[in-house]
């Protein structure tokens, strides 16, 4: 089977280099849909326990069904993923959170409370990896989950992979472009993932400033997202 997408879900192969040295042992997807990085996890980490959350069973099914989603250590869930992690008391080496359906975000994944709640769910030296879908040449959102972000993590960075599509990384601890490029070149990394490291490597940057954080009492998304649609449309009938 084919397990690289050539796409932004390549990027949550790599990225958890940034901030270790070793695989990662653990992985959440907050989001799981039909499973592609679940899959890929399962392929090229092949130790490591995968929990894929995703609000719709009918997409996990599917996943099963059509696109050979399981194996030994993966472990499906329906469930919120707010919720779900609540509850949880299990923690990872990384977390990815893909659970945004473009163009709108559930705000409650957005605000410095839920992070706090990833934060706490992760090992030393683990890592969330946030896709951020927005139209193209509108950074408000991203940067507000950056400043966000950085309320609950010492270290944030961005990837920007695709026009549309920017994945946020946050570490409890030290991560950089640096150390994901050293991984690259290092035995550890499963050889097809190294190309695509260093290629990471190359984009990861430091967050886009000035955003507003977000809390649970007061998160715009939906707002903010309509404001950007409505500018790129009119910009694009000047």
């Amino acid at each position: 089977g084919e397990y690289l997408t050539y796409n932004y879900w390549d990027e949550a192969l790599v990225l958890p280099w940034a901030a270790r040295a070793s695989a990662p042992r653990s992985l959440a997807v907050l989001g799981n849909a039909g499973g592609t990085v679940a899959r890929a996890y399962g392929h090229f980490y092949p130790e490591a326990r995968v929990d894929g959350v995703e609000i719709d069973g009918q997409l996990s099914a599917a996943g099963r069904r059509w696109f050979g989603l399981g194996g030994p250590n993966l472990h499906l869930h329906t469930a919120d993923a707010r919720p779900f992690l609540r509850a949880s008391d299990r923690k990872w080496d990384a977390i990815l959170v893909d659970a945004y359906r473009q163009p709108y975000i559930p705000f409650y994944m957005t605000t410095s409370e839920f992070f706090q709640s990833v934060a706490e769910h992760l090992n030393p030296g683990g890592v969330v990896m946030v896709n951020v879908g927005h139209p193209e040449g509108s950074a408000a959102l991203e940067a507000s989950l950056a400043a966000t972000m950085k309320t609950r993590f010492k270290t944030v960075l961005r990837d920007p992979s695709e026009r549309v599509n920017t994945i946020l990384l946050g570490a409890n601890g030290p991560a950089s472009a640096g150390q994901l490029a050293t991984a690259a070149g290092s035995a550890a990394m499963p050889p097809p993932l190294r190309p695509i490291a260093l290629e990471t490597s190359r984009r990861l940057q430091s967050p886009i400033p000035g955003g507003d954080v977000y809390t649970d009492d007061l998160a715009p998304v939906e707002w903010l997202i309509d404001g950007s649609i409505l500018k790129v449309a009119a910009e694009g009938q000047r």
